[in-house]
């Protein structure tokens, strides 16, 4: 093998293990950090949302349904009793965190318009926003707009939390 070729590979992978992981999701027991090829995998959609500038924009990413199809717990028509009190909470990498209930996220419960996007108007998303965001379409308010996700948490009330 030549020196370039070996440079290649040697950066290739300090590249690999240095990169940061698009976000962590913790199902109650353990982190498990969530890689771009993943990311790239999962289903997409686009929403048509009010942006807090007041204009209208198209967003895209993964709904959030599908992100919920990652962690261990029950969905749909198995979503009942105990589950129904667990929580989803998404952090930002300023620490600003928002939650949503688990059949609120579940599309056998509501019609879903909640997606962690990563484009807008077919761009990716500003640096202020970062590479991931919440768009919760139809709530009202932006306050569960989080901009920079790096993390995904479900949390059961009951339980004492990491």
């Amino acid at each position: 093998m030549n020196l370039k070729a070996l440079l290649f590979a040697f950066f290739s992978l300090v590249s690999l293990l240095s990169a940061e992981p698009v976000f962590r999701i913790h199902d109650g027991k353990a982190w498990r950090d969530f890689d771009s090829a993943e990311w790239d995998k999962l289903p997409r959609a686009e929403i048509k949302a009010m942006a807090r500038d007041k204009t209208e924009r198209t967003y895209s990413g993964v709904p959030l349904a599908e992100i919920l199809k990652l962690i261990p717990t029950s969905s749909g028509a198995t979503l009942r009793g105990p589950e129904l009190a667990k929580v989803i909470v998404f952090t930002a990498a300023d620490g600003y965190r928002a939650s949503f209930s688990l059949a609120e996220l579940d599309e056998s419960f509501r019609k879903q318009n909640i997606i962690l996007a990563d484009k807008v108007d077919g761009k990716p998303l500003s640096e202020f926003e970062g590479k991931r965001m919440i768009v919760a379409g139809d709530d009202l308010r932006h306050s569960r707009w989080i901009r920079q996700v790096t993390g995904v948490l479900v949390v059961d009330p009951a339980v004492p939390q990491p």
